[in-house]
Order: structure tokens, then sequence, then C-alpha cells
């Protein structure tokens, strides 16, 4: 087979790889929910294609078939088109470069679509200074078109709050490597909570990446966190169809309880339990595989707790503390701390231990988030 018949079969493959039979680019869409309702009210798309395109070879082969030649205004256009089968009631968004967003042929991609209601347009938090009046010029135009602007990647970039007080979006996404291990790292809680605030005095909705472990999901509700998405929300699909929040009774009944003044369960952690006589090895190797984890609560046969392992005594070789506080989960901040308060010195500021109606393990609240919880409350009330 000759060089050109090659170069043409892998050509025609590439295209057949992104282009469905209607002529547009293959997407798939990954699903957002309203942590508040519990309810899928958006989409991301992005091209579906199996292996890689070479942009240039692309070019030729489009031409050829009558395609959009730039590719990625050609995913653009497909993901514009793929408006027409949008579930009542959502949006759907795509991530767009500065860089992108400028081309000539993107502008005029977007500019024959017309309007664009139901559309949100996703620019990188990392937007180059001169490039910054120009993407400025082109966000004003979204709008007046129907289209909302989202600031994606925040919490990553240097220029996250210069670029968030330039564009205004009305959604700002936080970076997924940022809310991983938020439900046990307070610093973590803090930035996510500090952003919040920022975008609410900036009228824009608050979406989270990368959502994969229920712990971090709690963190994000006790946050009031209004959005989501990731593996944990819904896995991406081929086709835009509703889909149902698998988890939609679940965080509704945890935002419930989080309007209840002083709820210890809005403070939970959810540590793994590990059989009370389980071996150093198991016990070591739990920290290992979580370099963030302090506490390692031990249940017995009905997972009742009934010790405690701290990082730092597993390592000096001590035994586990056999004495836990359990309390149930709606049991309020002041009462649980003045029961911890009475503990000896010993195991004073060691976690409490949440239990359901039945005594079994459910999660540990930290003696410092419950003091700072105390404090925040009297702070509220003064």
């Amino acid at each position: 087979m000759s060089s050109d018949a090659l170069e043409r079969r892998y050509q025609e493959a590439a295209v057949r790889r992104l282009v469905d039979r209607s002529g547009r680019c293959r997407l798939a869409y990954e699903p957002i929910a309203d942590l508040a309702r519990g309810e899928v009210c958006g989409y991301e798309a992005v091209p579906r294609v199996e292996g890689p395109v070479d942009p240039e070879r692309w070019h030729v082969v489009a031409t050829r078939r009558g395609l959009e030649p730039d590719l990625d205004a050609f995913v653009i256009g497909s993901i514009l088109r793929a408006r027409e089968s949008l579930p009542a009631g959502c949006f759907l968004s795509f991530d767009a470069p500065a860089d992108v967003l400028l081309r000539e042929r993107v502008r005029r991609v977007l500019a024959r679509a017309g309007g664009l209601e139901g559309l949100v347009v996703e620019l990188s938090s990392r937007v180059p200074a001169p490039d910054l009046h120009r993407l400025l010029a082109t966000a004003t135009a979204l709008r007046e078109a129907g289209a909302k602007l989202a600031l994606d990647g925040v919490g990553r970039g240097a220029a996250t709050l210069q670029h968030a007080m330039a564009l205004r979006p009305e959604f700002v996404k936080l970076d997924a490597r940022l809310v991983n291990g938020i439900h046990r790292d307070d610093a973590r809680r803090a930035i996510v909570e500090t952003l919040g605030e920022l975008a609410s005095r900036l009228d824009a909705w608050v979406v989270v990446q990368g959502v994969e472990r229920i712990e971090d999901l709690d963190a994000l509700v006790s946050l009031r966190v209004p959005l989501a998405q990731g593996p944990l929300v819904g896995v991406r699909a081929k086709t835009l169809t509703p889909v149902a929040f698998a988890l939609s009774a679940y965080v509704r009944e945890r935002g419930a309880a989080m309007l209840e003044p002083g709820a210890l369960v809005t403070l939970l952690e959810r540590p793994a339990a590990l059989p009370q006589d389980a071996e150093p090895a198991v016990l070591g190797a739990a920290f290992e595989m979580e370099p963030g984890l302090c506490w390692v609560p031990l249940v017995d046969a009905r997972r009742r707790p009934v010790g405690m392992l701290e990082r730092a005594a597993h390592e000096r070789g001590e035994p586990p503390a056999r004495e836990v506080l359990a309390v149930g989960a709606p049991a309020r901040v002041p009462e649980v701390l003045r029961r911890a308060m009475l503990r000896p010195p010993a195991t004073r500021f060691h976690p409490v231990v949440c239990c359901d109606e039945s005594g079994r393990y459910v999660g540990i609240a930290r003696i410092e988030r419950l003091v700072d919880a105390l404090a925040a409350a009297r702070e509220r009330e003064g």
C-alpha cells in the first residue's frame, strides 16, 4: 500500500473516531447536580474520541468532507447543536480556553448560532494578561447572545482572583485537587468556604469538580456548596438524556440536617473503621494508604465503637485507646463538648464517635472542629 493510501486511511479513521453518522462530533455528557434540590441541573459536554486526532491531518480530511476544518470550531459547533436534546431546566457547559475562544473561526461558529440560551462557556482561570481585554469583549458578546460564563480551574492559578473580578462569571468551578480529601482537611475547607463567599459576592454559583468520595460530598453539603460533578454524581454518557441523581435522597436528608443549629452530624468525618483485633500491619497500612488520616476507629463484630488509634501513637508502638466517647447523631455540639471535657486528660481531646440508633459506628468529630463550631455559633448570637 502506498504512503498516500496509508495517509488517507489514517485520516478517514481519525474522522470516524470523532464524527458520528450525522456529521457531528461524538460527545460525552457529564451530569452536574444541584446539592440543595438533589437533582441533575446541567451537563458538561466533552469530545468523545478513541485515540489521538492530529489537527493538521484533520484539517485536510475535514475540508475534503465538507466539515469545519478547525477542530475546536467543529467540536463547539457540535455542542451548540446538541442543545436540541437538552433536558428541560438544564444547562449545557463546555470548556473553552482563552486562545480557542478568541480564534476567528470559533467566534464565527458562535455568532452563527444566534441565541446561546442554556449554554455555559467555561473559561480557564489561566488567561494570559495580553488577551484579557479581548476576552472581556468576547464575554460581553456571549452574554448578550444569552450564554453564561464559568471560570474553570479556580484554586490552582495565581491569577484567579484577578480574572474573577474582571469577568464576573455566573459560575465558579473549583479544581478537583482542591476538593479531594476536604472531609479531613480543615485548610481545604477554609479555602472552599472563602471561595464560596467570594462567589456569592459576585452573584456566582460554585461548582466543585471530581467528587469521588461520599465523605467529601458530606463536607461539601455542610459547606452549602450548591453544585457538584464527578464520578459520585454521575458518569459520562454518550447521549444527552435526562438522568437521575442516585444520591438525591441522601443529599436532601443531609441538607435538612445542616439546618439544625449545632447538629453534630454537620461536623462528621468518616474514616473507615477497622476490627478491634486488626493486626498492627493492617493498622499501619490504613495510615499509609491515607497520608492525611490521623485517627482510625476500632469496632466490634456489630460495628460498635470500642477503641481509637492515633497515627502518632501507632508510630510510637503504643496500643489503641480503649475508651471512646460515643454519642448519637442527634446530639448537639455544646452537650458533646461538655461530656468530652469530663474525660481523663489522656483521652480528653480524642475525637468523639458518632453512632446510629443501633449503636453502630457512623463517623467521628474532632474536638477542634467542635470548638470552632461552638465559637462560630456564639459569634452569630452576639
